[in-house]
């Protein structure tokens, strides 16, 4: 009866492990689709995001703090553009090299996925600006961002089973019982 219960307890963990991954995965497609929209939204307006009401504010601020001429401030509001979809891009390539990765080695090693999710949440942090100098309703898609990525790493870890691989205990073998009669 014991074993029959363990064998359920390891087919159980072994689904939620996959769950978990897959969950994960499916929060990186949702943070990449996010990026990818919001270059897009971004690129379809006359100044990007220049033009926005508070974000506008806070580009000119830095653009002024590093000096830059109006030109270059343009070209500072692309170059940030550029950052949003190169975020997008990198977090779909992390899905694409995933499934790739299971489909042709039949291994789930989540480094990429870790180091894209890093990425977004120190983007999303450094986009927090504008709504820290104004405060209100653009903290909360940050705030969102942030906790998106802390779930789906914490998923991705549950998924693996262990946080970084050399904490996985190496294997041990077990000296047989050696039984003398005196």
């Amino acid at each position: 009866m014991v074993g029959w219960v363990r064998l359920v307890e390891a087919h159980v963990s072994g689904l939620l492990r996959i769950l978990a991954r897959f969950g994960a995965f499916l929060i990186v497609l949702l943070l990449a689709a996010v990026w990818t929209v919001a270059a897009l939204d971004s690129l379809t307006r006359p100044l990007f995001d220049i033009g926005r009401p508070a974000v506008g504010d806070v580009i000119i601020s830095v653009a002024g703090f590093l000096s830059l001429s109006p030109q270059s401030t343009l070209l500072f509001a692309l170059t940030l553009v550029g950052l949003k979809l190169l975020i997008g891009a990198f977090l779909l390539a992390t899905l694409v090299c995933a499934a790739y990765e299971k489909l042709r080695w039949n291994t789930s090693d989540d480094a990429m996925l870790d180091v894209a999710l890093f990425i977004a949440a120190v983007a999303s942090a450094a986009s927090a600006l504008p709504g820290l100098t104004h405060g209100g309703e653009m903290l909360n898609q940050i705030i969102g961002e942030l906790m998106l990525c802390v779930i789906a790493s914490a998923l991705a870890i549950y998924g693996r089973g262990y946080l970084v691989k050399q904490e996985l205990p190496p294997p041990t073998r077990v000296e047989p019982a050696i039984i003398t009669t005196s």
